[in-house]
């Protein structure tokens, strides 16, 4: 489509959006299409879309749907493509043709330009053949433009139809990847829920496995815990046949000991029987005194009889003759159940003693050894004492009792003997019974061991009369108790635990329905029966057996019960309670059943009839009453019991109380006060039932009558008194009041508490009428208080005995003070208004008084107007205004419609004021825009009066912006750092004021746009710094600013607690000095009183002056001045102290600091003017900073002010250790960590850290290794939760400047074989550092010999070798020996070395290697040469030839005088240059000289002569000097030149030789061989 024109593309366009139009229509109308490819019914859409939730499958009628879509979606598809293929064939033949139409417009241009040419010309011929083409032209192209518009037609429609392809193939698309998402959903769920049901299945196999597993290990555990209770019991079994072993023993010897004891005491015995029998004479006295108590008794009763017969006879009050009579009759009878009952226990008891005695017998019998003969008349006499002595208790308690009895009612009467044998009777058989069993008791004891052994404790003597029964007598005690045992063991397992479905029983295995068994109200003599179902609530089958009943219910309780067998779970079974009362007594207890898994008891529970007497009320309130009138108001007692009984309703002593007032009264005699105390006792009486019966489950109505005859309150006391003594009497209170007046006010007093002015106050009161007419009431309202109180209505009529309200409104106005000063205390604004209600008929009014207190309703506010003045848009500006109330009430308030610019705090204006307070009120504007403002702000209180602020301000709109106006930085501690940034945003890009906010004052002039310039000003002594603090924003740019917040100590306050420390030390000091000298001058007195009496003469006749004075003056003179704070240094240990000291005991501090931004234009620094300011302190930005300060957790022990770790001044590529040590400060327990210090750096901690906790202090070690001669510096940070200690190493790296006064070779020369020489050399030190050197010879190194296991160089030329070992001695000496080999070089300091060769034999090549090692580096390598001939000549110098290297044999030395010595060689070489057709001279040296020697008579010089020198003229070599002397200690250098002579062939070589003699020691003659080249110069040219 790229080359249609403009009208053909919007045609497309059109036709594109209508296809558009059209397919969204479909969409949204559900258009079907003829195809059928968007038949979907409804059901399927909306199975779509509401079954997202719940994934089902496809239906096969779906699936073939989804089939056909399927391929009728790859149909559509291949015909889309073939459209695509088609239209781009389309858009080439397109393509082609507009080419085809630009080529032919092309031409048909030329041909009309030719014709106009041709035209000009007049050249016919060429105009008819260009006119000819120009048609042909014009043809060609009208056919080529019909076919460019054929072609785009079908190019237009193929598009529509491969669009309309598209539209098919996206519905299809839409309903197959729903389908697909719908069936891989689907799929998804059925792998889930299998998933799940192979979990489910797994959890089930290992549940079944794990009880599979359980249920062995329960078995297995019961299995080893049967084997270790057998085990367990044969131990037991062993040692307690040892134990019982023992305890027999133990009783055999015992009971020897106890024979021994009983004869020492009956001599005893027989003594108390003897004074048993005196003592029974006087126990005689007693029980007269006994007999007298008992009289005096008999006497009190008859009296108490005649008392009340007379009682009787002057009441006739039959009720308590009944009531005596039945105490009688109970008595009597119970006087006869007492009588049978000592029948019955002494029948018992007799019973007891005989059963007791045959049992005795038999055990004599079984157990003969226990009852020996020799002890029966002891064990007589035992008990003949054991009876006299219980008999004795008796009679002692007997004369007790008589003590008790007060003296007025003991008469002394003689008593009977029969009251003496009966009494005696009585109490003999208790104490007899009780001995005997007693004695019995401590018989059986014999069979039981001293202490319990591991046998069963619960074992009795009983058993083991029954075992032994069994066995027989020859059966042993152990048997006998093994048998016990296991028949305990066998009883005990009876009950067991019953465990179904994995959970055990725990409870009662039966509930009784009912739940208790009670027998209520039963009569003696007669027979009650009741039914009880028990029912199993167990798991299982069970079984049910009666045990037994309680003790106290088995004289009258049956119970029928027949065990059913077992019983399954929810089963029941009956039984049957029979209840005979024998005695009219309650009983409590139980029956008690045991089955297999526990024993469970029903309650049981026998009661008596009894009275239950209960009245409905105990206080009745008659209310107000007039007099003469009658009223009655009736209680009912009630008797909730069994038992019926005489009831009897008496008044007690009346109380009476007079409030009201009488009229009237005169003054009577005695009598008439009797009357009126008559009359007023019988205002409250009791109606017609005073005395009567109340039966069981009955009531009685009993009335009670209010009569008032005077006015005021009356109260009376009743009460119940009845004939059951078990009842107690029940007392009633009545009360009344009588009035003389018929209408009356409930309230006389109406309190309207407190009132505020001009607010309506009403209050509703009611009347009451006693009067059996209507009576009309008229209200009225003194003069002064009717512009203030009203009373609605004035007139009213109250009916008979009924009520009336009236209304009281009460609106105080402001001037109730001026109108009403006879009731409101101004003052105490209180108001007391007295108001009359006046009754018709009645001359005296009814008053009451109206109470109130009047108060303001102001709210009073300081300042009426509030100006705010320029406010920027990006912070607030805030006042404080006071708002006070006025009233005695606590008010309510509120600011009202406050404008969205304006906040009132706190509570956003809403709060209560308490009376009479003043509350401060934050206002806070925030300007939105910059314009002037001018509103009120409305404060309202709870009344609705208002109180209006005028407010006004101006906005402005600075041309910068702060990003944060408020940093909170973090809790910072000292010597640590916080950082916060922020930006400085100039968003001022343009003054069109219309399209956006604009910078400006108020309403003023915009600002104009450009450059804007900041500068924050930062307080002194805030520790925070600002980078930049000055800089310039361009428009629509922002600045980074850093805020960096670093709290420190000031200096002058540590300087002060420096001074402050040493003060203190000075005075501790002082102190110590005092004390001291205190104790040398008490040693000097001591010392002074042991002198000679004549010493102390001469002492006391010269007194010394008085020492105190001195003393004084002394202790003045040495008094401490302090220092002055600035002089201490900052980096003394008297500042590190007390900045220790101050950092410790730091406590938290908070600082909010503004700092001020201002802001200026760039082109305002043009102004110069006198007073002008740069910037507009309108546009100023003000920053809030919050600095809390912490003491730090850290700290550096011994540290100084920055924390700083100098390592001072280190040799380059030296390492030094420090160490520091840290301590934690705080209150926690800190985990450190630090940072990471430079990996490639100089520093490096070495040790790593650990966990603090507080107080404890730790140790870094930390290495300097510099690698270069600089600076070093680096911080580093010890991290924890609660801060960070932050600490600066840093140290300098010095390269040792050390030079050395040899550079490569120290040539010591010739020397004398076997003698030494010594040369020196010096390192100077020219640093500031103290270095370190060491020495090393490379003759001496352990490499030495395989560095020297290579050729030598006259056999590998092209091989070095890198040692420089050369000639060494034959012995064990060193050649060459260097001293000192190791020390320091000080600063700025040198150090001299001496070199010493001592060769042992003649050779010239010595040579080793010395290396001068600084800080363990070899800073510098010399080389050590020397020489050593066996002769004082020698002869250096010429050419090499020989090897420098010598023969590993040793050469046998010969006599000299017998070996002719060998002719030595010189060669010398000779070398002219040809410059210029010109020779130079060549020019060689060598030297001959002498070594001196050590030894005295060696000889001193040598001489050396040249022989025939004149044979090398010819050829033109010279030799100077020929003949010559060599001191010892010198070298004579002799030259040798050589000039060509003329005519020279430059290509020849001239040789020449010469001998030499030398005389020394011994004479050398030497042969020089001289050769002569020449070489020509060559001249290099410089392009």
């Amino acid at each position: 489509m790229e080359y249609l024109n403009m009208e053909e593309e919007d045609d497309y366009q059109v036709e594109n959006e209508d296809m558009e139009e059209q397919f969204y229509e479909c969409e949204e109308l559900g258009m079907e299409n003829n195809d059928g490819f968007s038949d979907v019914d409804d059901s399927e859409i909306t199975w779509e879309e509401n079954d997202t939730t719940n994934v089902k499958g496809l239906s096969n009628s779906e699936r073939v749907q989804v089939g056909k879509r399927q391929r009728k979606l790859k149909e559509l598809e291949i015909l889309h493509q073939e459209k695509d293929v088609k239209i781009q064939k389309i858009r080439e033949e397109l393509k082609e043709c507009r080419m085809r139409i630009e080529t032919l417009e092309k031409e048909r241009k030329e041909v009309e330009a030719d014709i106009q040419e041709q035209e000009t010309a007049n050249n016919n011929p060429a105009l008819f053949r260009l006119r000819a083409q120009h048609r042909r032209l014009c043809d060609e192209l009208r056919e080529e433009e019909d076919l460019q518009s054929k072609i785009t037609l079908k190019l237009q429609e193929n598009e529509r139809e491969m669009f309309e392809v598209e539209l098919e193939q996206g519905k299809l698309m839409r309903l197959y990847e729903a389908h697909k998402n719908d069936d891989a959903k689907y799929e998804a769920q059925l792998l889930l829920e299998a998933k799940q049901r192979l979990e489910a299945e797994e959890t089930a196999i290992l549940q079944a496995e794990k009880r599979k597993k359980k249920a062995i290990k329960d078995v297995e555990k019961q299995k080893l815990e049967h084997k270790k209770a057998f085990e367990d019991a044969k131990i037991y079994n062993q040692k307690s046949i040892q134990y019982l072993k023992e305890s027999m023993a133990r009783a055999r010897q015992e009971q020897a000991d106890k024979e021994l004891k009983i004869r020492d005491d009956l001599e005893k015995r027989m003594q108390i029987i003897l004074s048993l029998k005196k003592n029974i004479a006087m126990s005689r006295e007693n029980l007269r005194a006994i007999q007298a108590r008992k009289a005096a008794k008999s006497a009190a009763e008859e009296q108490k009889k005649g008392k009340e017969a007379s009682m009787v006879s002057e009441s006739e009050n039959f009720l308590q003759h009944m009531l005596y009579r039945k105490h009688l009759q109970e008595f009597e009878k119970k006087k006869q159940e007492f009588a049978e009952e000592q029948k019955t226990l002494k029948a018992e008891i007799m019973a007891k003693i005989l059963r007791e005695e045959s049992n005795m017998e038999k055990k004599k019998k079984i157990y003969p050894v226990l009852f020996p003969e020799n002890l029966k008349s002891e064990d007589k006499t035992s008990e003949v004492w054991k009876l006299g002595k219980k008999l004795l208790q008796c009679i002692e308690n007997n004369s007790e009792d008589d003590r008790v009895i007060n003296t007025h009612e003991q008469e002394r009467r003689s008593p009977s003997q029969i009251s003496d044998e009966e009494t005696i009777t009585e109490q003999i058989p208790n104490y007899f019974t009780q001995d005997f069993s007693d004695q019995l008791l401590d018989e059986e004891s014999l069979n039981l061991p001293e202490f319990p052994g591991l046998w069963d404790k619960e074992h009795t003597p009983n058993k083991d009369e029954t075992v032994s029964k069994r066995l027989g007598a020859g059966t042993s005690k152990m048997e006998q108790e093994i048998l016990a045992r296991q028949l305990e063991k066998q009883r005990s397992g009876i009950v067991q635990k019953q465990v179904a479905a994995g959970r055990e029983f725990k409870g009662c295995p039966f509930y009784s329905k009912p739940d208790i068994i009670h027998f209520k109200n039963f009569d003696v003599g007669q027979t009650y029966k009741k039914k009880a179902t028990l029912i199993n609530a167990s798991y299982g089958i069970t079984f049910c057996r009666l045990i037994a009943i309680t003790d106290c219910l088995k004289d009258f309780i049956e119970v029928d019960f027949k065990p059913p067998g077992q019983i399954s779970a929810g089963m029941s079974c009956e039984m049957t309670v029979t209840f005979k009362p024998l005695v009219n007594k309650d009983f409590e207890g139980e029956i008690m059943f045991r089955t297999h898994i526990g024993s469970f008891a029903v309650p049981l529970k026998c009661t008596t009839k009894k009275c239950d007497l209960v009245v409905d009320k105990h206080i009745i309130d008659f209310g107000c009453h007039t007099i003469g009138e009658t009223i009655t108001r009736t209680i009912t007692l009630i008797n909730r019991g069994a038992l019926s009984t005489y009831f009897q309703f008496l008044k007690s002593v009346p109380k009476q109380s007079f409030t009201g007032e009488i009229t009237e009264l005169i003054v009577p005699s005695s009598e008439g006060f009797f009357d009126l105390d008559q009359q007023l006792h019988n205002e409250i009486k009791v109606g017609k039932i005073t005395v009567d019966e109340i039966g069981a489950f009955t009531s009685v109505k009993l009335p009670i009558i209010f009569a008032p005859l005077i006015p005021g309150e009356t109260q009376m006391d009743f009460e119940l008194v009845f004939s059951d003594p078990a009842s107690k009497s029940i007392s009633i209170k009545a009360q009344g009041k009588g009035v003389d007046v018929p209408v009356w006010l409930s309230n006389p007093n109406i309190d309207l508490k407190i009132c505020m002015y001009d607010r309506l106050y009403q209050d509703s009161i009611c009347a009451y009428s006693r009067a059996s007419a209507a009576l009309q009431l008229k209200f009225e309202v003194c003069s002064e208080l009717r512009n203030h109180l009203e009373l609605l209505p004035k007139t009213g009529y109250i009916q008979a005995h009924s009520n009336f309200s009236f209304q009281l409104k009460f609106l105080p106005r402001q001037s109730l003070a001026e109108d009403a000063k006879r009731y409101f205390n101004e003052g105490t604004r209180v108001l007391e208004a007295p108001m009359n209600i006046l009754v018709a008929n009645q001359t005296r009014p009814i008053p009451f008084t109206v109470h109130a207190i009047v108060t303001s309703s102001d709210l009073e506010i300081d300042r009426q107007t509030i100006d705010f003045g320029y406010c920027s848009i990006y912070e607030s500006v805030w006042t404080t205004i006071s708002l006070t109330n006025k009233s005695i009430l606590s008010q309510e308030y509120g600011f009202v419609d406050i404008p969205e610019y304006v906040e009132v705090q706190p509570n956003d204006g809403f709060g209560v004021l308490l009376p009479l307070e003043t509350l401060n009120i934050d206002i806070m504007f925030k300007a939105k825009q910059a314009k002037e403002y001018a509103f009120e702000l409305i404060c309202k209180s709870e009344i609705n009066r208002e109180f209006k602020i005028s407010c006004q301000a101006i906005g402005v709109f600075p041309p910068l912006k702060l990003s944060h106006s408020v940093i909170h930085f973090a809790a910072t501690a000292l010597n640590d750092t916080s950082t916060v940034t922020l930006y400085v945003e100039n968003s001022h890009t343009s003054q069109n004021e219309f399209t956006h906010p604009v910078p400006r004052i108020g309403k003023g002039e915009t600002a104009p746009v450009g450059p804007t310039l900041f500068e924050f000003a930062i307080p002194e002594s805030s520790y925070l710094s600002i980078a930049p603090a000055v800089g310039t924003v361009m428009p629509g740019e922002k600045c980074l600013v850093h805020l960096l917040f670093k709290p420190t100590l000031p200096d002058i306050l540590v300087q002060e607690e420096a001074v402050r420390t040493l003060c203190q030390a000075a005075e501790t000091e002082r102190i110590l000095e005092k004390q001291e000298t205190e104790s040398s001058e008490s040693d000097d007195l001591s010392s002074k009183k042991r002198p000679l009496p004549k010493q102390t003469e001469t002492r006391r006749s010269s007194p010394s002056p008085p020492k105190p004075k001195e003393t004084n003056s002394i202790s003045d003179s040495s008094l401490f001045e302090p220092p002055n704070p600035v002089n201490i240094a900052l980096d003394s240990d008297e500042y590190n102290a007390a900045l220790a000291s101050l950092l410790r005991n730091f406590k938290e501090e908070f600082h909010s600091l503004v700092i001020p931004c201002f802001v200026q234009y760039q082109g305002s620094t043009d102004h110069k003017a006198s007073g002008y300011s740069p910037y507009s302190i309108h546009n100023t930005l003000y920053l809030k900073v919050n600095c809390p300060i912490v003491a730090p957790p850290i700290v550096l022990i011994s540290g100084n002010k920055q924390n700083m770790v100098d390592f001072g001044a280190i040799a380059v590529e030296q390492r030094v250790l420090k160490r520091i040590e840290i301590q934690n400060i705080s209150e926690y327990h800190l985990n450190l960590k630090s940072s990471v210090l430079d990996p490639c750096g100089p520093f490096e901690l070495l040790n790593s850290l650990r966990s603090l906790q507080p107080g404890a202090t730790h140790n870094l070690i930390f290495s300097f290794t510099p690698a270069k001669s600089k600076m070093y510096y680096e911080p580093l940070e010890i991290c924890s939760v609660k801060g960070k200690l932050s600490l600066i190493l840093t140290g300098c790296g010095i390269d040792p400047s050390v030079t050395c006064s040899v550079e490569n070779v120290l040539d010591v020369g010739y020397v004398l074989a076997n003698q030494s020489r010594t040369v020196t050399f010096q390192l100077e030190n020219a640093t500031i550092l103290n270095v370190m050197f060491s020495v090393k010879l490379d003759s001496l190194s352990y490499s030495k010999h395989r560095e020297q296991q290579v050729l030598p160089e006259f056999l590998a030329p092209d091989q070095t070798s890198g040692s420089l070992v050369g000639t060494q001695n034959y012995g064990d000496q060193s050649v060459f020996s260097v001293s000192p080999i190791k020390g320091s070089v000080g600063p700025m300091q040198s150090q001299e070395f001496e070199v010493t060769f001592s060769p042992d034999h003649e050779s010239l090549y010595y040579s080793d290697g010395m290396q001068v090692e600084l800080f363990d580096k070899v800073a510098h390598t010399i080389q050590l040469k020397g020489a050593a001939r066996e002769h004082l000549m020698f002869v250096e110098g010429g050419d090499p030839i020989d090897v420098p290297v010598e023969s590993l044999t040793i050469l046998p030395s010969y006599d000299v005088s017998d070996i002719p010595r060998v002719l030595k060689s010189i060669q010398l070489t000779l070398k002219s240059t040809k410059f210029d057709n010109k020779l130079t001279t060549a020019l060689r040296e060598f030297q001959v000289g002498c070594i001196r020697s050590t030894q005295a008579n060696a000889r001193k010089n040598v001489e050396f002569t040249i022989d025939s020198p004149q044979a090398l003229h010819a050829k033109g070599f010279v030799i100077d000097p020929v003949k010559a002397t060599v001191e010892a200690g010198t070298v004579k250098v002799v030259t040798v030149s050589w000039t060509p002579p003329s005519g020279h062939d430059p290509l020849q070589t001239i040789s020449a030789t010469v001998k030499m003699s030398i005389k020394g020691d011994i004479t050398e003659n030497y042969q020089i061989i001289l050769t002569a080249v020449v070489h020509e110069h060559k001249m290099k040219l410089n392009d």
